[in-house]
């Protein structure tokens, strides 16, 4: 039991004073706390083939964005640059998931804008580009469920990818890669 339950439990200020919990204060000042997104689903939902959504208007054809990305048990991490998997950009990089983070501008309004955060642990050179990983997992409410993947090099951080979401951005017509989107492989219109 919380001292905030024990106080509304005693419905008096000197049993919740006797109990440590004096002046919490009002139970709406409470700071929202992030949780961990899909805790319930496997590998949090990190599995499985997923695709540039081409009907994007987060210009879903920019060479930043790889075209297809296949996830192996939250683990492995292949990128491929076109939507079929047939070019390879790195193969077989494999993370260690590194907890997750809430999105500096959108949470707290925005109570499911977590982003899971993976740093690369082994991989080919080629893996470098992929160095930290973020990704919003699958998530979605009344349209199919997509994800948005951002990344960088060992000169990043995930502090920097996180920053990405400034809020700021205006030129709805521009290319604005850090927001693409991604549905499973093969669908399209993920995010409307």
């Amino acid at each position: 039991m919380t001292c905030r339950s024990v106080w509304i439990a005693c419905v008096m200020v000197p049993c919740a004073a006797f109990l440590g919990c004096a002046d919490e204060g009002d139970p709406g000042d409470e700071p929202i706390v992030a949780e961990e997104p899909n805790k319930d689903v496997p590998y949090l939902g990190v599995d499985g083939a997923y695709t540039s959504d081409p009907l994007a208007a987060a210009c879903p054809e920019d060479p930043r964005n790889p075209g297809r990305i296949v996830f192996k048990e939250m683990k492995e991490f292949s990128y491929y640059s076109d939507l079929e998997g047939t070019t390879p950009l790195a193969e077989g990089c494999t993370y260690d998931y590194a907890g997750f983070a809430a999105d500096p501008h959108y949470f707290p309004e925005s109570s499911g804008s977590v982003w899971l955060q993976f740093a690369l642990a082994s991989g080919g050179d080629e893996c470098g580009a992929f160095h930290h990983v973020i990704m919003r997992p699958p998530h979605g409410d009344g349209a199919v469920k997509h994800m948005h993947f951002r990344y960088g090099d060992a000169g990043t951080s995930f502090t920097a990818l996180l920053d990405m979401s400034n809020g700021d951005y205006e030129d709805e017509d521009a290319c604005d890669p850090w927001w693409s989107v991604y549905c499973t492989a093969g669908i399209e219109g993920c995010d409307g």
